[in-house]
């Protein structure tokens, strides 16, 4: 089934979509930006991340556990109160066994 053709295109192969250079697409992107700047727009860029401690030296090994309520709070407080992570908490716990 054959589509009608819009007024003014002789066919739909006269049709061509206008490429935009590389020299041209920078000056709009940016415009846009100090448009979208004066209208109160803020970039948003991605959150770092600021890392409390320095990582260990030392091959490390996801662990995880399903413990009480009870004694993760108590873990968690102490490690707080001792001003640690959770792994030198652990490596702490794992030097009383010996």
């Amino acid at each position: 089934m054959n589509r009608p053709v819009p007024a003014g295109l002789a066919s739909l192969s006269d049709f061509r979509p206008s490429s935009a250079s590389p020299e041209t697409a920078e000056p709009a992107a940016t415009s846009t930006k100090a448009i979208a700047e004066a209208h109160g727009f803020v970039e948003r860029n991605p959150v770092t991340i600021r890392k409390r401690r320095k990582p260990t030296e030392e091959p490390t090994y996801s662990f995880t556990a399903r413990v009480s309520v009870r004694s993760a709070n108590a873990f968690i407080e102490w490690c707080e109160r001792e001003r640690m992570s959770y792994r030198e908490g652990f490596d702490r716990l794992v030097a009383k066994i010996d």
